[in-house]
């Protein structure tokens, strides 16, 4: 999708972050899957994102009839 919104955390897990992005005025859930997150290995996501926080995401992909899009932090 090439495009770069806010996005909020709503969960993080061990595997990653869950988000509410918010895509051309639709809010998708998201989710930023760790190796997504930094250019860096990542053991701990909460050293990077925070329940609650807003940050820049990078659209990697979006399911239109689900409501689902991907995102990523190390791309923005």
């Amino acid at each position: 999708m090439n495009k770069v919104v806010k996005v909020t955390i709503t969960k993080t897990v061990n595997f990653g972050a869950f988000c509410d992005a918010d895509i051309d005025g639709t809010v998708y859930k998201g989710l930023i899957h760790i190796s997504e997150i930094a250019d860096k290995y990542v053991s701990d996501v909460n050293e990077f994102v925070s329940v609650g926080q807003t940050v820049d995401g990078y659209v990697i992909s979006v399911d239109e009839a689900n409501k689902q899009a991907k995102i990523s932090l190390k791309r923005v």
